[in-house]
């Protein structure tokens, strides 16, 4: 899932106004706040990425194939996904 710059400034900024607008924190620097709220975001669809194209590739690997879309293959994706969610956000 390929998120742009924009869409990760523009998920960055309704983080910081709600931390903000609901008194949860207050930041010396808002520039810098800013900044760091989105390479987390940033490094975390990169992971999300990556848990993608490792479970279509175990997928893919499976015999028979499993159809992309079908029941079955949303399910399996799921169970894998949350496998190797749970590996790499421990």
């Amino acid at each position: 899932m390929q998120i742009s710059e924009d869409r990760i400034s523009h998920i960055a900024h309704k983080i910081l106004d709600r931390l903000w607008n609901d008194d949860l924190a207050d930041f010396p620097d808002d520039a810098r706040t800013l900044d760091t709220i989105k390479s987390s975001l940033t490094a975390y669809f990169s992971v999300a990425d990556e848990i993608d194209a490792i479970v279509r590739k175990k997928l893919a690997s499976y015999s028979p194939a499993k159809v992309p879309g079908s029941r079955e293959w949303e399910i399996l994706y799921h169970k894998i996904y949350l496998e190797e969610s749970s590996k790499r956000y421990r």
